[in-house]
Formats: C-alpha cells, sequence, structure tokens
C-alpha cells in the first residue's frame, strides 16, 4: 500500500510555485554616452572662430566704405577740373595756347534781313534778294585799316549796309549807298563798303575787255566791295557780282576759275587745293594763287546762285593760308 500511494504520489503532479518560462527579452538600445569634455572644447573653439569672421567682415565694411569714400573724392575732382578747364578760354590756359596761325577774330555772322514777302535763297532757285551789301563778309578786328576805291567812277561807300530800297543813284547811274548806320552796328560791321559799277571788276584782271563784254552780255545788274589790310601786312578784297538768274552769273565764275589772271601777276597763277574745305551746299569754290611759298597772292572764287564772288588776298610776306581758307569759308557761309 505504501508502494501505490507512493505512486499515486508520484503521478500527481506536485503543486508548488510555478516558474515562468524565460522569454528573450527585448534589445535594450544602448545609449551613447556623451562625453562632456570635449563639447566644451569645441565650443570654446568656435567662439575665436565667430569673432575672427566678424573682424573679417568688418575689415571689409570699412574697407568698401573707403572705396567709395575714393570714388566720390576722384569723380568731384574730375568734375571740378572739368568745369574750370572748360569756363576758361584755350588761350588762356597754360601749355594749350594754339599758336596764332593767322586767322581772324570776326564779329558774329548775321544774315541779312530779307526784303517783306521774299523767300530765301534756297526757296528761290538760288536767288538773292538782299541787299549785296550786307552779304559781304565784316571786317574782322585785326584789321589795320580799311580800303573803299574811291578812283573808281560811281562808287558810294556807307558805314553799313541800309535797308533794300534806300540807296540812291549816283551821277553815274550806278546806285550809291546811304550813309546811315543802323543802331547797335559793331565798329568791325561798321566798316566802309562801297556798291560799285560792276565793270570796276575788269581793272584788276588782264584781259579787261573780255570780262568787259561777258558782263554786258549777261547783264550784271549790282557790284559790292569791302577792302581792310590786316595788322601782318594781308590786304583783302572781297567783291560781289549779282545777276538776274544763275544762269547768268555762272559764266562769270567759269571764265574767272579757268583763265583769271591778275594784272600784276607775273608768270602765271596756278590752280589753288581746295581739297578738304568746309565748303558750304549751294556754294561752288574754286582757287589759284600765284607760285610761291607761301603764295603771295591767293583767289578765290565762288558761285552761288545769282552772285558770283571774287575774294582776293595778297602779302609779299605770302597770305597765311589759315587766314585765306577762314575768309573764303565765312563769305561762302553768308551767300548760303
Amino acid at each position: 500500500m505504501t508502494d501505490s500511494a507512493t505512486q499515486q504520489d508520484a503521478s500527481v503532479p506536485v503543486e508548488g510555485p510555478v516558474l515562468p518560462e524565460e522569454t528573450s527579452a527585448p534589445a535594450v538600445e544602448e545609449t551613447p554616452v556623451v562625453e562632456e569634455t570635449p563639447v566644451v572644447a569645441e565650443t570654446a573653439a568656435a567662439a575665436p572662430e565667430d569673432g575672427e569672421r566678424a573682424a573679417r567682415r568688418s575689415r571689409r565694411r570699412r574697407a568698401a566704405v573707403r572705396w567709395s569714400a575714393a570714388v566720390v573724392v576722384c569723380a568731384l575732382a574730375g568734375t571740378g577740373t572739368a568745369l574750370a578747364v572748360t569756363a576758361q578760354e584755350r588761350t588762356d590756359l597754360p601749355g594749350l595756347a594754339t599758336p596764332k596761325d593767322g586767322r581772324y577774330t570776326f564779329p558774329a555772322l548775321v544774315l541779312p534781313q530779307l526784303p517783306s514777302g521774299q523767300p530765301a535763297p534756297k526757296e528761290n532757285k538760288g536767288r538773292h534778294t538782299a541787299d549785296l551789301r550786307a552779304l559781304l563778309l565784316p571786317v574782322p578786328a585785326e584789321a589795320g585799316g580799311s580800303l573803299v576805291p574811291a578812283a573808281v567812277p560811281g562808287v558810294g561807300s556807307s558805314a553799313s549796309p541800309s535797308a533794300p530800297g534806300s540807296a540812291s543813284a549816283s551821277p553815274t547811274g550806278s546806285p550809291s549807298a546811304s550813309s546811315a548806320a543802323p543802331s547797335g552796328a559793331t565798329p568791325s560791321a561798321a566798316a566802309p563798303v562801297a556798291r560799285v559799277p560792276c565793270e570796276a571788276i575788269t581793272a584788276d584782271w588782264k584781259d579787261p575787255g573780255a570780262l568787259r563784254a561777258l558782263l554786258l552780255q549777261k547783264a550784271c545788274r549790282d557790284a559790292a566791295v569791302r577792302e581792310w589790310t590786316a595788322a601782318d601786312g594781308t590786304r583783302t578784297q572781297i567783291r560781289l557780282l549779282s545777276f538776274g538768274s544763275q544762269a547768268e552769273a555762272w559764266p562769270l565764275f567759269d571764265k574767272l576759275r579757268r583763265t583769271g589772271e591778275p594784272k600784276d601777276s607775273s608768270g602765271g597763277v596756278a590752280t589753288g587745293d581746295t581739297q578738304g574745305w568746309d565748303t558750304v551746299f549751294g556754294v561752288d569754290l574754286a582757287a589759284r594763287e600765284v607760285p610761291g611759298s607761301p603764295a603771295a597772292t591767293r583767289i578765290a572764287f565762288l558761285s552761288a546762285g545769282n552772285v558770283t564772288g571774287v575774294i582776293t588776298m595778297t602779302n609779299p610776306k605770302g597770305v597765311p593760308t589759315a587766314a585765306f581758307r577762314q575768309v573764303v569759308t565765312l563769305q561762302s557761309d553768308l551767300l548760303a
């Protein structure tokens, strides 16, 4: 009985504390241990670096301000210098004065007033209706004396051109100018100017008979002359001759430019160089000169519509090229 009881006891589980089965526990992530000492070192090293960057930025800002100020100062200095230079005459600036080349100082050129209702030459087939004396170039400031060919019959002189229609006829039938000068006339503009017979020009040229016949054939209507002598001895004479139309004025211009020779010249005249001249549109130009270096006589012929102009400049020492070119250019401006 004891054995059976023992077996029974062996088959019956003995009650006791039940131990839980071993299960795999979840892996626990290990948190890295941050060492505090390196962080403190990095923070300490970053502080000087930030300060250095700030210092560099500050230096760059100061440099930018300095360069900007320098640019402004240079701009102001350049502007001030330019104003100082341009405000003065070139001849007043040391080292920049233009050497005298013989050019003259003329008063401001003013085109003459046209008769009431008359168009300008450009709108009138080149026909000039203004007083012929008003188309003459004024005398420059360098003129030492003004000349009027008083020995020529029928010459009348005036201080300045009078209004059209105010001229009175001379005993020879050629109109003479009024002696009254308009108010506001400058001394140069008020220099003597003469209205002369058309045939008066023939006395200056060889073969005057052919010229006289041409003037009669083409019916020259009016002529005017102005002369002056500059301080350097250069004598200038400007003659203007007026015809009824350009077709009547052209033959005189053509003859003079091809065969015209001053009566006092010896050895003939040569064609002058007019290349590169700033001639006015509508004004034809031809030049001749007595051979020499420089030429003692220079002549220019102008054709502007119904007006033919003859400019003669003489000087035994030589006519300055710049003065000759200046006179011709300005006279052509008045005839445009």
